[in-house]
């Protein structure tokens, strides 16, 4: 993988990152000076799709340079960092992005302007996009270097004198090979408020419950891998209450015999570092929503809105051709009933707005055969040019909790796709049913159209932009923005399909409100 370095004191420089922090910058004017100027030594980016890599110009003034005066940005990058670390975070990275984490951790060693070495404490978090999938890393950088030299100090002293120094920076402890606590020093007594009766004591007790398995684990490669550091990020209570985190290094210590018989640790707090992480992730998640509901916002008003207008123009062809004033008469009612609908469109519409602005979207109520039949009679011209038969076994009493926007989109959607895509050789119809399937009322379409090749298609059916027959006017969001909707109200939808056959759409409605 090749990665380009791009290095700026100029914010317009900053490529489509800056974009992205200026974003959350607006959420929050204070954040990113906060997060850049006063907790951190450095921030970056790397774009997994475009190989771009970028570092702050505070990085690189923490390591002694002049950002503006670099002749070579890119090798500088490379030649800052350790070798041995570049292999090391490459890896760290894969393995976080294969097993579906959020962030990571790890510590770096970059190489002084003058020479000598400068520890950086690497926290990342993977930006992943609606479907899970890793686009971006995003990354702040931490001078630890006095603090690792002080932690590689105290490990010489325990490992040449058998002793712990105690230390006024960093937590540092000591347990025997069964996790009991048997030193700890006086800067760990001070922040968590324990006094001497804790030697002897499991040191599990101290951690947040939640985190005690990531500790285990920890501790099992002090075993499997001792005299080697090992890194964790542990949530403990303090004496104020606090819940803080803190960055660990346990590290096993090998007896004369061989044989691991106790567990030095060594840490400090990071948690400004980690709330920050958290709140940018947080943000993060509000501009993905919000991106959602202007994608579902802007399908409502390009298809439902159109299909109604369609409907329209052909409603008023028929009045203008009518026989006679009693075929008039039905074709404006039908008329009446149309513009109904898209008037109730229009209102659902300014709800989305307004439930938008307020950062929320309620579910309501809706009679589900009511709504059904609203969705035909709008779609009655077509039906009826397409001489499609339909039935309709939904109780009235059946209710389901819904973004009414939603589910007039949604209906209106998969009844027009059986219409759309009929079978051209057999008498046409589509039957409609529900009933109920644990915290779901699930919704029923089947038809006797064109159906689907699932062995072909399954995995990419409700894909974007896929398409599964010659339609001029498919365009192949329909069923992704109908699975992106029914999932924003917390239910689900599925389909069985079969090529001359036709398809059985299940539409499942979590009623669980």
């Amino acid at each position: 993988m090749t990665n380009h370095l791009i290095i700026s004191e100029n914010a317009g420089d900053m490529s489509y990152l800056a974009e992205e922090l200026q974003a959350l910058q607006k959420l929050d004017n204070t954040l990113l000076n906060f997060i850049q100027e006063v907790t951190l030594d450095g921030l970056w980016y790397w774009d997994l799709d475009a190989a771009h890599q970028w570092a702050n110009a505070k990085f690189w003034r923490t390591l002694g340079y002049d950002p503006g005066a670099l002749p070579a940005q890119a090798d500088a990058w490379r030649a800052a960092l350790n070798p041995d670390d570049q292999a090391a975070t490459r890896r760290h990275v894969e393995e976080c992005i294969a097993d579906g984490s959020d962030t990571y951790h790890q510590l770096v060693r970059c190489t002084h302007r003058r020479g000598f070495t400068v520890w950086m404490h690497c926290q990342g978090l993977v930006v992943r996009d609606g479907s899970g999938r890793p686009y971006r890393l995003l990354g702040v950088l931490i001078d630890v270097t006095q603090q690792r030299n002080e932690e590689v100090y105290a490990q010489e002293v325990a490992s040449h004198y058998g002793s712990i120094l105690s230390n006024q920076s960093v937590y540092i402890i000591k347990t025997n090979a069964h996790g009991m606590y048997t030193y700890v020093n006086d800067f760990f007594y001070e922040r968590f408020g324990w006094d001497s009766n804790i030697i002897g004591t499991s040191s599990m007790l101290s951690i947040v419950e939640e985190d005690r398995p990531k500790c285990l684990a920890v501790v099992n490669q002090c075993f499997t891998e001792p005299e080697v550091p090992h890194q964790v990020i542990l949530r403990k209570p303090y004496k104020d209450h606090t819940v803080k985190s803190n960055h660990w290094e346990f590290k096993g210590i090998l007896n004369a015999d061989g044989q691991v018989s106790e567990i030095l640790c060594v840490g400090y707090d990071v948690t400004l570092l980690v709330e920050n992480l958290e709140q940018s992730k947080r943000l993060l998640d509000v501009t993905n929503r919000q991106n959602t509901r202007l994608q579902n916002f802007a399908y409502i008003i390009s298809h439902n809105i159109r299909s109604h207008s369609a409907n329209l123009t052909a409603l008023v062809g028929l009045l203008q051709s009518a026989a006679d004033e009693a075929q008039a008469a039905l074709f404006l009612g039908m008329l009446k009933t149309s513009t109904d609908k898209l008037a109730e469109t229009i209102v659902n519409l300014n709800e989305i707005v307004t439930a938008n602005s307020h950062g929320n979207q309620s579910r309501e109520p809706r009679q589900l055969r009511q709504e059904v039949d609203k969705t035909l009679e709008a779609l009655s011209v077509l039906v009826h040019q397409s001489g499609i038969a339909v039935a309709v076994d939904i109780p009235a009493a059946a209710t389901v909790h819904v973004v009414p926007a939603y589910l007039d989109s949604i209906l209106l959607n998969l009844l027009s796709n059986a219409i759309k895509y009929r079978s051209p050789t057999a008498a046409p119809h589509v039957a409609l049913g529900c009933y109920r399937d644990g915290d779901y009322l699930v919704l029923t379409i089947r038809d006797n159209g064109l159906g689907i090749d699932m062995e072909r298609n399954k995995a990419k059916v409700f894909g974007m932009y896929k398409t599964f027959h010659a339609n001029e006017d498919a365009r192949g969001v329909g069923l992704f923005i109908t699975k992106n909707q029914i999932e924003a109200m917390e239910g689900k939808i599925e389909l069985e399909s079969e090529v001359g056959v036709g398809s059985t759409f299940k539409v499942y409605f979590n009623e669980n409100v």
